[in-house]
């Protein structure tokens, strides 16, 4: 996949099909925008392209009401490229293109992608103060004989209320973790680096990878989880602590990942750990020997999580 920070970069687009879209998670129904452009570009061999944006408006004007963020800029454009789109553009949120009216946006698009057509949920805004809209966009480009697909937003399972990165979050901050993966289309991913901790974890027989708390990230409430973590090329079975381990002093909130059955070294590695189930709160221990009995419960948990999940992948 092409990815370009600049409409000025693009090259190389020709009969360009754009999903046009903010797309901060890239769930379910973000995809469903990107496949029906993929699928519009394959019926005229055109190229599948979208065209989004680094972060959310208030990390510019506002960063103190900044909604918690579902995928950091290089998990976008990982997230994008698996579903098979061809190229992306990423536009930097910055103050020139927060100020960049609706109409001079949708100048640009023309000038230098050339679309053939966009595709866009019905609740898509942009421009200066979200002035445009499905309407204003179907309008400039229906000059130029270029449709405009707008597609229903995809609805929550078992609710009325459409699928959007708002009900994520909160599906998030509140632990419900398979919830999120179900509305997201993939189990919740947290990125970091690995930072040496006390080491503790070494002299209870559960040594753990600490990774700092990512900034701006939407994070799981303090608790054991079961999850996964990627060391090098492989993914691993895992459990994860969050929170500051206060069965001991002097603690701070961190995220704490121990791998089953493996042995090595991450420090300084930048790690990515998946989310699946939220096995209990974080407790506050009497004592090391009660810590160590609730771990191995918890390892037994989660070693139980996994042989199922691989029977029903059997």
């Amino acid at each position: 996949m092409q990815v370009f920070h600049s409409f000025e970069e693009v090259a190389g687009c020709p009969n360009a099909v754009i999903a046009l879209g903010t797309f901060d998670g890239i769930h379910l129904g973000h995809q469903k925008v990107m496949q029906e452009a993929m699928k519009k570009a394959k019926s005229i061999n055109g190229t599948a392209v979208v065209v989004t944006f680094s972060a959310h408006p208030f990390s510019v004007l506002c960063p103190q009401r900044e909604p918690v963020r579902l995928a950091t800029a290089e998990q976008k454009i990982r997230y994008i490229s698996d579903l098979g789109i061809d190229a992306l553009v990423l536009l930097p949120m910055n103050r020139t293109l927060i100020s960049e009216t609706h109409v001079d946006f949708t100048n640009q698009l023309l000038k230098y992608l050339k679309p053939r057509g966009v595709v866009v949920g019905d609740n898509f805004t942009y421009g200066a103060k979200a002035a445009g809209n499905t309407a204003t966009l179907k309008a400039a480009l229906m000059q130029q004989d270029i449709p405009v697909y707008v597609l229903p937003l995809l609805e929550t399972p078992g609710r009325t209320a459409p699928i959007s990165s708002t009900v994520i979050r909160k599906a998030v901050q509140l632990g419900h973790m398979e919830m999120a993966a179900a509305l997201l289309g993939r189990t919740y991913e947290l990125e970091g680096m690995v930072v040496e901790g006390d080491k503790r974890g070494h002299t209870i027989g559960f040594p753990t990878a600490n990774m700092l708390i990512p900034l701006q990230m939407a994070i799981p409430p303090d608790g054991v989880y079961v999850t996964e973590m990627k060391a090098g090329e492989y993914w691993l079975p895992a459990m994860t602590n969050i929170g500051a381990n206060p069965t001991f002093t002097n603690q701070y909130r961190r995220i704490e990942t121990h791998i089953l059955d493996w042995q090595g070294k991450l420090y300084g590695e930048k790690v990515c750990v998946r989310f699946y189930k939220r096995l209990r709160k974080e407790v506050k221990f009497t004592n090391a020997e009660d810590l160590i009995h609730q771990m191995e419960l918890d390892r037994s948990q989660t070693l139980s999580y996994f042989s199922k999940m691989e029977n029903c992948k059997a």
